[in-house]
């Protein structure tokens, strides 16, 4: 089954052979400003997070969450069929985006993929000194949500897992528009909360029920929606991209799917839900709802249970969107894939 042809309305099949236990485990700024404040880290709770903006980002930024984004990656290429991106690119592009890289795999995998997409030829001499990553990609540590100010425009802009990272997505979508070269690609791969399920099995007794409304409440009371990226088409439109293509996938939260690749994107996603739970969890919930610490790590025991419980067939919708940047004289645009 291909789940990227997975409509919001498909329900998974449920695996009624399995008989394991219920809870079984499976810039306005310079980018130098930026950068310095950014690497200001400040710790709380047992994690390390940004300290830019006072912590608008509400998610960890140390080894653990850095090592879930590694899984997260994985997830993401098992759910579009191992490749990277959707958009029908060619290979001779030169300028790409990925905006908020996060360790940078994804970046990576891309460079080595697409060699002809080259830096600027002043990062040229830099890059040579970098041969932990690939001759043609580079880091830029800078503020997304100000103006950008490229000297150059991109064939293709990337962004994947942003949820909480904008306060102003129509915005992000306009500069992106902006910053395209005629006929080029903006794509998107996003999760939207709350989790839910289509045979009932989730119901607002459940404690992962709880947890995902009040991760939602928590993040549109600081403007940093969960929801997002079912809007994302209609921003993508109203901003000027053209042929706006939406693709939506399922994430199961364990392995309770019949279908053995939902099954397998269940364990998986299992693995990271559990993984990314705590540092998910703690900022938003001791800032924002006032909650103590140990409220928190009370809680979140049972919202683990309810990730475990086959019983409960509950899902992640991801987005995959691909938008087209009509240009303004003729073009010949790539075939669609």
């Amino acid at each position: 089954m291909n789940t990227l042809a997975t409509s919001a309305e498909e329900t998974i099949a449920v695996d009624d052979t399995d008989h394991s236990s219920d809870a079984e485990d499976d810039g306005a700024l310079s980018s130098s400003s930026v950068a310095s404040s950014v690497r200001a880290y400040r710790s709380e709770h047992g994690h390390r997070y940004h300290a830019y903006k006072e912590g608008s980002y509400a998610f960890p930024n140390d080894d653990i969450e850095n090592d879930r984004l590694e899984l997260q990656h994985n997830i993401f290429l098992k759910t579009l069929d191992g490749r990277l991106h959707l958009a029908p690119i060619n290979k001779g592009l030169h300028n790409v985006l990925d905006v908020g890289t996060g360790t940078g795999i994804w970046a990576i995998e891309f460079a080595d993929e697409f060699p002809s997409a080259k830096p600027p030829r002043w990062l040229e001499r830099l890059l040579r000194q970098c041969p932990s990553v690939p001759p043609n990609l580079t880091f830029l540590i800078d503020d997304a949500e100000t103006t950008w100010e490229f000297s150059y425009k991109f064939d293709y802009i990337h962004g994947r897992a942003l949820l909480g990272s904008f306060g102003n997505w129509p915005r992000f979508f306009e500069q992106s528009y902006q910053n395209l070269e005629p006929g080029g690609w903006l794509e998107m791969q996003d999760i939207a909360l709350p989790p839910t399920s289509d045979d009932g099995t989730l119901t607002e007794e459940h404690t992962l029920y709880k947890w995902g409304h009040l991760m939602v409440d928590a993040a549109n009371k600081i403007g940093r929606s969960m929801t997002a990226p079912t809007n994302y088409k209609t921003w993508m439109e109203e901003a000027g991209f053209v042929d706006v293509q939406e693709f939506r996938a399922k994430w199961p939260q364990n392995g309770w799917a019949k279908d053995r690749k939902f099954k397998e994107l269940g364990q998986w996603n299992q693995v990271n839900l559990e993984e990314g739970l705590h540092g998910f969890t703690m900022a938003l919930f001791t800032r924002v709802h006032g909650w103590s610490k140990e409220q928190v790590e009370e809680f979140l025991p049972r919202v683990r249970s309810d990730i475990r419980n086959r019983k409960i067939h509950a899902y992640w919708q991801t987005y995959g969107n691909r938008f087209y940047f009509l240009p303004p004289y003729p073009y010949s645009y790539p075939s669609a894939q």
